[in-house]
């Protein structure tokens, strides 16, 4: 079952506000995998601990509210999707704390920014302020997705006029092609409200974050007849679980079809973040098949008694997926190519790099290389490969690899193959620090 959790809030522990602190990072069960003894935020474990959860997608949510909220910077969303790609960090922008506001945007932007999240009752502003007109005609004319808290807030400082979905109605109509998303569904006195405004417009959805699931057909009774409108967000890790808030929902809903667009295919279709790129492979049985396929290029090319079919079976894929992480490259929900990533000693290394042969030469191996790249902290990063396969040997030499002297000594000291492979094999490194 895949899911696609459109509100999670990244940062520290510290950077939040003391009952902010108390309202997302304790209320939930998650602190003690996801931030560290000094509270601050883990992101391999922050995105492992989502995916455990049968996430597919995220969107990952900072926020510049100093007078409620806190500071939780951009960069606290950009760690966690550095590891975990799939999922995608958005900016937020506050005109009572950011002066240059275009200058912020365009910055958050370039380091990766694919969305904007707007946060009034926080921030203490309101939606329809003239000085947001132009991020919001960027946003229009570049096709991003514009995300609204849209509803009460328990956090001390926070004013409900700011929130009042009056002024994304006045934004709502000056941008009518610009995606629009209400945060907790106008939570706490505009329900209403908030679901007229999603039935009115074309561009505008309720995102059911911060909402007792339970109550979810009280407060929106059209949500199964109209669950095109709808997505799945929690405003993790301030939730009791990913899983069980969308089981509950899913009892209610009661129509797997209408589950269907609520859990995954609105989002997915909405924002299109997941239709093509990286993500963490973690199913065995299609990493089986990539591998497989793409291994056929080594037949009749490398030593006889070193290629069997199926190459790689499942025992050893499967014992390689515990010992390493291994990323791939989708588009349409398929999987094109596999690239593992294995810490050894004082180096990493790239293991099992294979691409479906249909979909060889496009680019696909060289993406997943250099997501992997911007990851390494280590001296060198190495790859053995067969001394038969030259292709693979250009490949890595057009991104500045070399071959490396003692690859005998490098393959006892680092990798875990028989004689007969070191005997056959070629090691090419390149230099990261």
């Amino acid at each position: 079952m895949n899911i696609i959790d459109v509100h999670i809030h990244a940062g520290h522990m510290h950077e939040w506000t003391g009952p902010a602190k108390r309202l997302w990072t304790d209320a939930g069960p998650y602190a003690q995998e996801i931030y560290d003894e000094a509270g601050n935020q883990l992101p391999r474990e922050y995105g492992d601990v989502i995916k455990r959860e049968e996430v597919f997608g995220g969107i990952l949510i900072p926020e510049y509210s100093p007078k409620t909220a806190g500071v939780m910077p951009f960069e606290r969303a950009l760690e966690i999707s550095a590891i975990h790609p799939e999922l995608i960090p958005i900016a937020n922008l506050n005109p009572n704390y950011h002066d240059d506001l275009a200058g912020e945007f365009e910055d958050q932007l370039r380091k990766g920014a694919r969305a904007l999240k707007i946060h009034p009752i926080h921030g203490l502003f309101y939606a329809n302020d003239p000085k947001l007109y132009p991020i919001y005609e960027h946003c229009e004319k570049a096709g991003l997705p514009v995300f609204f808290h849209a509803g009460t807030s328990l956090i001390k400082g926070s004013k409900m006029r700011y929130s009042d979905p009056y002024t994304f109605d006045d934004v709502i109509g000056d941008f009518p092609d610009m995606k629009v998303i209400l945060c907790h569904g106008g939570r706490g006195f505009w329900y209403q409200t908030a679901e007229f405004l999603a039935k009115r417009f074309e561009n505008v959805y309720i995102d059911v974050s911060g909402l007792p699931p339970q109550n979810l057909l009280r407060y929106f009774p059209s949500m199964a007849t109209f669950s095109s409108k709808y997505l799945f967000g929690t405003d993790f890790p301030a939730v009791p679980g990913i899983r069980k808030n969308y089981d509950v929902i899913r009892y209610l809903v009661g129509d797997e079809k209408a589950m269907s667009r609520i859990g995954f295919q609105n989002a997915y279709d909405l924002f299109g973040f997941w239709k093509e790129g990286i993500f963490e492979a973690r199913d065995p049985q299609e990493m089986f098949k990539v591998v497989n396929d793409g291994a056929t290029r080594y037949r009749g090319v490398i030593p006889g008694d070193r290629y069997h079919e199926p190459y790689m079976p499942m025992e050893e894929l499967t014992a390689e997926m515990r010992r390493m992480r291994f990323y791939g490259y989708r588009k349409d929900l398929k999987l094109l190519g596999v690239m593992g990533k294995e810490p050894v000693k004082d180096t990493t290394l790239i293991r099992h790099a294979y691409v479906c042969t249909e979909s060889q030469g496009k680019g696909i191996g060289s993406k997943l290389l250099a997501f992997i790249e911007k990851q390494v902290d280590t001296e060198w990063l190495l790859i053995g490969t067969w001394k038969a396969a030259t292709w693979a040997i250009d490949f890595y030499k057009k991104h500045g690899y070399e071959v490396m002297p003692d690859k005998d000594g490098l393959l006892k000291k680092y990798w875990s193959i028989p004689d007969r492979q070191i005997e056959t094999s070629i090691v090419l490194g390149k230099k990261m620090r």
